[in-house]
């Protein structure tokens, strides 16, 4: 009588997907359209977590065979439910495997050291882009180092359409893989979802409706910070596939004619 889903993960995963599904009992709670969990369990090794099975279409196929009004109404959504997660309270619980962040003030360290680390893999492996990228992260980290300018809250940290679902009318009906979660600059999540959309959507024509819906009052500074956290996510995902899955490289090449668009408009 009832559709599930039934998730089998490496105990070796444990922890993310744990946390995963605290996040979606903690978010469905808040009225955040999260899969209901029915059952977390180890078994023979695996750990077996039965879910609410969601209706509706993937967010990215619906969008890629939406009419403009439809995608419009898709992003728009999307940067509602993403508002709505960042107004949430932070629980004990939101923390990342690796990076855990306290308040803006060790955001802006972390970010700080991120900025060199990334800026370094530049100068070694793609250094035409060196000299623009430090001019472009320099003017953001002027701006996100006012630290009352952040602020501080439960990041989803991998917001994209292929991780949402939604119904024929463009109306979310589920938000998932809340992994790797983890508390920071609302901004930051922004930035990702900016670069999923200049990758996989080409371009940023549409942008602009995903970002008012998350909010009408963005200003001039945020975009430009906005701006910046997608640039690091860029770079993130350039030198993880560098170093550890040559076999994407195609990204790479596509990040590159990224990049290329954007010093051919900020040097015209």
């Amino acid at each position: 009588k009832k559709e599930i889903v039934v998730r089998i993960s490496k105990l070796k995963r444990k922890q993310g997907v744990m946390k995963n599904n605290q996040a979606m009992i903690y978010l469905r709670k808040n009225n955040i359209l999260t899969p209901e969990i029915f059952l977390e369990k180890v078994y023979y090794r695996k750990l077996i977590t039965i879910m609410e099975f969601v209706t509706g279409k993937n967010a990215e196929d619906a969008y890629n065979e939406s009419s403009e009004n439809e995608k419009i109404q898709i992003l728009e959504n999307c940067g509602k439910a993403l508002s709505e997660i960042h107004g949430l309270a932070i629980p004990n619980f939101w923390k990342h495997q690796k990076h855990e962040i306290k308040d803006g003030k060790e955001w802006i360290v972390w970010t700080f050291e991120r900025i060199e680390k990334y800026l370094k893999f530049v100068k070694a492996n793609l250094p035409q882009y060196y000299d623009f990228l430090k001019k472009e992260l320099s003017e953001f980290y002027e701006i996100l180092k006012d630290e009352k300018s952040i602020k501080f809250v439960p990041l989803h940290w991998d917001y994209h359409l292929a991780n949402l679902n939604v119904g024929s009318d463009s109306k979310i009906t589920g938000i998932f893989d809340f992994d790797n979660c983890m508390k920071g600059h609302n901004l930051s999540d922004l930035g990702q979802t900016k670069y999923w959309i200049m990758f996989r959507m080409e371009g940023n024509e549409k942008l602009k409706f995903f970002l008012d819906s998350y909010s009408d009052k963005l200003s001039s500074q945020d975009l430009k910070l906005i701006h910046g956290y997608f640039l690091l996510h860029l770079l993130a995902v350039t030198r993880t596939i560098w170093r550890r899955q040559p076999r994407l490289s195609w990204i790479i090449e596509d990040h590159k004619k990224i990049l290329d668009d954007l010093m051919a408009v900020k040097f015209k």
